[in-house]
């Protein structure tokens, strides 16, 4: 007859017996963190969205980018290629930065886009009057 050890002798060891030292243990429980909170705020789930890293082929290469550059570099190639709505909203944040490294603006740079901003300013104040009529 084959040598008990005492562990055996405790409890028989099988299909869905596990050791008793593996068991829990009595107040302890299976999960002690629990379910994770869901998140209720709007913008932290954009946020969390726009962080997500998705991949897109850029000019037949494979790159991993977040979304929310995806975003951008989809809006200012929009408005390269003609969009008013996307020239509307780039055009603002381009009066803001108005330098770009290694080069300041002098009077006539700053006159001449004042010039751009003041007819394409004009070119939507005609197109939104033709609309309403």
């Amino acid at each position: 007859m084959p040598e008990h050890n005492e562990k055996s002798t405790d409890h028989a060891v099988g299909y869905r017996k596990p050791p008793k030292e593996s068991q829990w243990k009595p107040g302890q429980s299976g999960n002690p963190k629990g379910r994770p909170k869901k998140i209720k705020d709007f913008y932290k789930l954009i946020d969390i969205e726009l962080d997500e890293t998705i991949r897109i082929n850029d000019g037949g290469e494979i790159r991993l980018m977040p979304k929310r550059q995806i975003i951008v570099k989809a809006l200012v190639n929009d408005a390269l290629q003609g969009d008013a709505r996307a020239r509307k909203l780039i055009l603002p944040i381009l009066m803001k930065q108005q330098t770009v490294e290694g080069f300041e603006p002098d009077a006539a740079d700053r006159e001449a886009f004042a010039k751009v901003m003041k007819s394409f300013q004009t070119r939507e104040t005609c197109r939104e009057e033709t609309t309403d009529e």
